[in-house]
């Protein structure tokens, strides 16, 4: 076939009348996350194949439905042989991606995953949040439950246990289930009574997910073992049941492995260079006392507090875990970022007169320049308020005022702030708003 044949055969399609001619090679431009081979695989074009306008139309609009594309287009002319169509696919990506989950579908998530990467030419850990795309992974673990023998609508959605973290659920169509009830079995260390009153408050009444309720262990029950020192406490088996009765819901069991008790081994501290040293004192921590991480928290704020003493008001400070379970001990090592040193920069006073003011100004102890303790301001004012400095001083409040750029700390200090007037009620006199004899 000749290029003049072959361009008026395209001109013909353009009129309305497309032709077919075989497809010699297929491309596609602009893709970043998937290749072409996968993206091309997705449109179901083949090397050989005949060809015309409406096939590759159908073909693009088999990788819009495919909900991974915010735009696709192609264009087609003939290849460098003569003999058919040279055909490109121009696609832009959505780049916004998030992992998936799968609840209540009683197979393994590995086994779930194995699959869709076996069907699905697009395939990620991580996939869009369209409509599209979550129908389409939906309709794929429906169709494979089904070769299982179960017959389960399956749905997904775009949700979040936690604000910002937002992930793809697949699970079985329906409302989603609640908790009713948490119970534990194999703890020995913790009464029963003490777990469940500590977890009731923030899992029952909601969604139930197993990676929710492990965060929310996480978050209320390994603390309660930190506490005294099982610092390997385990949740190996979550099973979740219709609660009993008519209770609307789900009946929560917790497996727990309470595991062994540690010591504390040694403590250090790292990130203020000559401090290190003092801090581990202010930490005061014992070596071969009980490895109680209630008792870390505590000491972490004595860290943290002597530091916001000499202007480091945005220090933070966590702490390592060096666990060796052959002596059952737990080395600490305390990395403190102290953040940048704020100085004062000025003082304001609201609500006295000129003397008070003045006599306030004369026993203020901070200089213009020197670091700023975070709680100075409030310990000021209490030492007025001991002193008896002034007669009918009913309230007095710290405003801290903080300048990032300039690394200054602005005070103003607030006396007998005026109190909101309270609207006047139907048991008022309204001439003087008191109430009504």
């Amino acid at each position: 076939m000749t290029r003049l044949a072959l361009l008026a055969v395209i001109a013909m399609a353009s009129l309305g009348q497309p032709q077919t001619w075989p497809i010699r090679s297929l491309a596609v431009e602009g893709n970043r996350l998937y290749s072409s081979e996968e993206i091309l695989a997705l449109t179901g074009l083949v090397i050989g194949q005949p060809g015309n306008q409406r096939v590759f139309e159908a073909a693009r609009d088999r990788l819009i439905s495919s909900g991974a594309f915010e735009t696709v287009g192609f264009r087609f002319g003939p290849a460098p042989s003569r003999d058919g169509y040279a055909v490109v696919f121009e696609v832009a990506e959505i780049e916004q991606v998030y992992p998936i989950r799968f609840e209540f579908l009683e197979t393994p998530d590995q086994e779930l995953r194995l699959h869709l990467e076996t069907v699905e030419p697009l395939f990620r850990e991580k996939i869009p949040g369209t409509q599209e795309a979550i129908a389409r992974y939906a309709g794929h673990l429906e169709r494979y439950l089904a070769q299982k023998g179960r017959d389960v609508r399956v749905t997904g959605e775009l949700t979040a246990d936690r604000p910002g973290e937002l992930y793809v659920m697949f699970r079985p169509a329906g409302a989603m289930p609640v908790v009713a009830d948490v119970d534990f079995t194999g703890n020995q260390v913790i009464p029963t009574g003490t777990l469940r009153e500590a977890i009731r408050g923030v899992a029952v009444g909601s969604r139930y997910t197993e990676s929710r309720m492990r965060e929310l262990l996480d978050a209320s029950i390994r603390p309660l073992y930190e506490a005294r020192g099982r610092l390997r406490v385990t949740f190996p088996r979550i099973t979740a049941e219709r609660a009993p009765g008519d209770i609307r819901g789900l009946k929560i069991t917790v497996e727990v492995n309470e595991g062994e008790t540690y010591e504390l081994g040694d403590v250090k501290v790292e990130g203020t260079a000559s401090l290190d040293q003092e801090l581990v004192k202010v930490a005061a921590l014992k070596i071969g006392d009980l490895a109680n991480f209630q008792e870390v928290a505590a000491a972490i704020e004595r860290v943290n507090a002597r530091l916001r003493r000499d202007g480091h008001l945005k220090v933070v400070t966590r702490a390592e875990r060096r666990l060796d379970d052959e002596r059952r001990t737990v080395d600490l090592v305390l990395v403190v970022e102290p953040g940048p040193q704020y100085t004062f920069g000025s003082l304001r006073v609201e609500g006295l007169d000129l003397h008070g003011e003045h006599e306030i100004r004369r026993i203020w102890g901070l200089k213009t320049g020197e670091p700023f303790p975070a709680g100075y301001p409030d310990f000021f004012l209490e030492q007025v308020r001991e002193r008896g400095l002034f007669d009918n001083l009913r309230e007095a409040r710290a405003q801290v005022k903080l300048n990032d750029q300039a690394l200054t700390a602005d005070v103003t200090l607030i006396f007998n702030p005026p109190r909101p007037e309270r609207p006047p009620s139907t048991f008022d006199d309204p001439l003087t708003r008191k109430p009504r004899p």
